[in-house]
């Protein structure tokens, strides 16, 4: 079986999405499944390299991004050239230049698109991608949702849900954190007691009242926000006008050692998120595979909200509420045992069923299946 995954970008570019396309191409490589990645490059040329796990990744040359949609138009003739190669064409969404790409070359592979969000808040240009997405959606053998409440509150994917195939996302065993990192990131805030969160930072994931929340936190407390992103200047200005920018550090981008570190040291873990954008929350499973307690929004129609359970891995606070999510994050650090109680429970739920093993198996179980169906009639003609 040849499966090649369409993804925006990749390792060691950071995020979530990228996250998953690489943890599923390792446990597909290791279940004997030759894998290829197309993606954007983060630079204006072309480069081909094999990671790790042995998958070949193609990054197409990028001038940057618009409108969040990479600009690199030779990731379509990538894609035509393989378009007779791959038995399933694993996209991940929402890219529209995937999309374009899926249309222009008109891959012969069966096509799995993986539902990783709607498009939320760029209402303008949805409307001009609306006719691809939709003849995207049809042409699509099958749909990965990665969780049941999302699939069902995703307008876009009502009248699609015959395809859909629900396989929550997973997380890989953690890596040990280094010692010496662990204690000079303790240093580093003076001994403080330190929560931590980190994601790209942008709009939807709520940084903002996570600086106000931390004018409520005691003074032994130091929030640390890792991570890089467009508005990361702007939070670090917006916590200096609060008169918080020692009680909340954002720290930038971080290397996987230090993460892991943080995750360490961090008493707890906080996702502030405040929309649908916020779709499930890797980093929340990340956390919770580490034995972190969690405080988190709970977002009407997200799957973070079945992830993460209130009064189970942690708690969770209403969207933008501030004091809320501050009064959340006293009561955990007052309290040790609860804390213990949450991260054995959120480390409990993730080795249930919600490891990357897990999800490399039910995707392949899913493609195995696709292929033993015989080929659909599928228009593929022009979007209308």
């Amino acid at each position: 079986m040849k499966v090649l995954q369409v993804s925006k970008f990749y390792p060691p570019h950071h995020g979530g999405i990228e996250a998953v396309a690489r943890d599923l191409s390792a446990g597909l490589v290791a279940r004997g499944v030759a894998v290829e990645v197309l993606c954007a490059n983060k630079r204006l040329r072309h480069a081909d390299d094999v990671d790790a796990s042995g998958v070949r990744i193609t990054r197409a040359a990028s001038a940057g991004l618009l409108l969040s949609t990479s600009m690199a138009p030779g990731l379509l003739p990538q894609l035509r050239a393989r378009r007779q190669q791959a038995d399933i064409v694993h996209v991940h969404m929402p890219d529209p230049l995937a999309a374009l790409a899926v249309w222009y070359a008109r891959p012969a592979g069966r096509v799995v698109l993986h539902w990783h969000s709607d498009v939320v808040r760029q209402r303008l240009a949805r409307h001009v991608y609306q006719p691809l997405e939709r003849w995207l959606l049809q042409r699509a053998d099958a749909i990965i949702a990665t969780s049941a409440p999302y699939a069902q509150s995703s307008p876009t994917l009502q009248p699609w849900l015959h395809k859909v195939r629900v396989v929550p996302l997973g997380a890989p065993p953690p890596q040990p954190a280094q010692p010496r990192l662990v204690e000079e990131a303790r240093r580093r805030y003076g001994g403080r007691r330190i929560v931590f969160s980190l994601g790209r930072l942008t709009y939807y994931k709520g940084f903002d009242v996570l600086v106000q929340a931390a004018r409520l936190l005691p003074d032994d407390v130091v929030v640390v926000v890792g991570g890089g992103g467009p508005e990361l200047a702007r939070f670090r200005a917006l916590a200096q006008q609060h008169g918080v920018a020692e009680r909340v550090r954002f720290i930038g981008p971080m290397s996987a050692a230090r993460v892991e570190a943080h995750f360490a040291a961090a008493e707890l873990f906080c996702l502030a998120s405040t929309v649908r954008a916020e779709a499930y929350g890797v980093v929340v499973l990340e956390a919770m595979a580490r034995g972190l307690p969690v405080v988190a929004s709970r977002i009407p129609g997200s799957g973070l909200n079945w992830l993460h359970q209130d009064g189970v891995t942690g708690l969770a606070v209403p969207p933008g509420d501030a004091p809320a999510l501050a009064a959340a994050i006293n009561r955990l650090l007052a309290d040790a045992a609860l804390r213990r109680q949450f991260g054995h429970a959120g480390q409990a739920r993730w080795a249930a069923g919600l490891t990357a093993q897990t999800m490399s198996d039910l995707i392949l179980d899913l493609y195995r299946d696709l292929l033993a169906l015989p080929p659909a009639g599928t228009d593929h003609e022009s979007p209308p």
